[in-house]
């Protein structure tokens, strides 16, 4: 018999293992009702895409998806540069009054959405030194993983497959 153990996070223990995305949806009432129907405890959000405060004239996700019910997972989906994903969680933390978990993506190429190791690398040190808990995307060789856990990220997330192909 399987028996279920807690999910956790940097320290924070999670009832559901499943996390939702917020993108592709047709609009926030939908992201709500799709985030509301899995039951998810954590939704990853595009920061460069997606109006969490930073823009007062757009739709506010958290408006609808309150960070008092949901673990909010900043996600710096299209940073190309170490620079540009840590200043897009340095945004994210100011937005969310100082909430530390991100996901880290530094792509190296915009067909395959393949990571770019190297500033993947840089990347997440200068965000675990800076004392963001980083949950980071990276390719599928093991001692990069390693090297990442060494660095000090609270979750390794190797790729299935491409970004987006539905596939894991």
């Amino acid at each position: 018999m399987m028996t279920d153990t807690p999910l956790i996070i940097a320290g924070t223990t999670y009832s559901s293992r499943l996390l939702v995305g917020s993108g592709k949806y047709k609009d926030l009432t939908e992201t709500k009702l799709a985030t509301d129907a899995a039951e998810a405890d954590i939704i990853t959000v595009a920061i460069r895409r997606t109006n969490i405060g930073q823009d007062e004239n757009e739709p506010n996700l958290l408006d609808v998806i309150t960070p008092d019910k949901y673990t909010i997972l900043p996600n710096t989906a299209g940073c190309y540069t170490a620079k540009d994903a840590v200043r897009t969680c340095q945004l994210a933390r100011e937005l969310l009054g100082g909430h530390n978990l991100v996901k880290l993506e530094v792509l190296g190429d915009e067909k395959t959405l393949y990571p770019n190791i190297v500033e993947t690398l840089a990347a997440a040190q200068t965000l675990v030194d800076d004392g963001f808990d980083v949950m980071v995307y990276t390719s599928d060789d093991p001692i990069v993983a390693k090297e990442l856990e060494n660095i000090g990220c609270c979750a390794v997330m190797p790729l299935a497959s491409l970004i987006g192909s539905g596939q894991g």
